[in-house]
């Protein structure tokens, strides 16, 4: 495929809904897969999940930065990929619930 240009997927703005269903979330994720996979890229590698942070926006791209923390070295492509669908699965309760602290807190 020497001289095709494939652009990247588009970036995953987690405040958008649509990035809320699975079948939507499921699609990107192959998307991103075969890009890398064109691009040479090894999805075990840290390069892999590297290029995903460059791919997100919003509380995902949060949801990234805490990943790579809190995993440090044992963080891969795979490990967040979990880590964002059940985000994204939440997303919705994780709002009405941060909405309702400020309300009471505050």
């Amino acid at each position: 495929m020497k001289g095709i240009k494939i652009d990247a997927p588009e970036n995953l703005n987690s405040g958008d809904k649509k990035w809320r269903d699975s079948q939507y979330l499921d699609t990107w994720v192959n998307a991103i897969q075969r890009w890398l996979s064109m691009k040479g890229i090894s999805l075990e590698s840290k390069e892999a999940l590297d290029f995903i942070g460059f791919k997100l926006q919003g509380s995902a791209l949060t949801t990234y930065n805490l990943h790579l923390i809190k995993g440090k070295d044992k963080a891969s492509f795979f490990s967040f990929m979990l880590v964002l669908r059940e985000f994204l699965s939440s997303f919705p309760i994780a709002v009405v619930l941060v909405s309702y602290h400020d309300l009471f807190v505050s």
